[in-house]
């Protein structure tokens, strides 16, 4: 192979590369969640909606099968933060920002469900 053949194989790769990765920040960026709401569910009872949409901080307190369990808002994103189970699996998921992402804590029969649609803002 000589050498004007590798150099133009390394740019045509180069180049490949350079728009994935335009590609992938342009998507990204365009994405936008709209109207996402959480349900919380207590032994399959919905007892909370709470609007994502806002992206506001809040604390929220609900009455689990155990115990109380702390939920906190952030950034449009959702989490339990503190619950009385012991393995603690619910709050090491850490923050939910996607719809298909549920958040469950059976030890308190608890669980958490995103809704909505993520709306791309794109035309072609």
């Amino acid at each position: 192979m000589d050498k004007k053949t590798l150099r133009n194989d390394l740019i045509l790769i180069g180049s490949l590369l350079l728009v994935a990765v335009i590609s992938l920040i342009f998507v990204l960026t365009l994405k936008t969640k709209k109207n996402l709401q959480a349900k919380v569910y207590v032994q399959n009872n919905v007892v909370e909606v709470i609007d994502l949409s806002k992206k506001e901080e809040k604390d929220y307190y609900v009455n689990g099968l155990h115990g109380v369990v702390h939920i906190h808002t952030k950034n449009g994103g959702i989490a339990i933060v503190e619950s009385g189970c012991p393995h603690q699996d619910c709050v090491n998921m850490g923050y939910v920002y996607e719809t298909n992402r549920p958040i469950i804590c059976a030890y308190n029969a608890v669980y958490i469900i995103i809704e909505g649609k993520a709306n791309y803002d794109v035309e072609i």
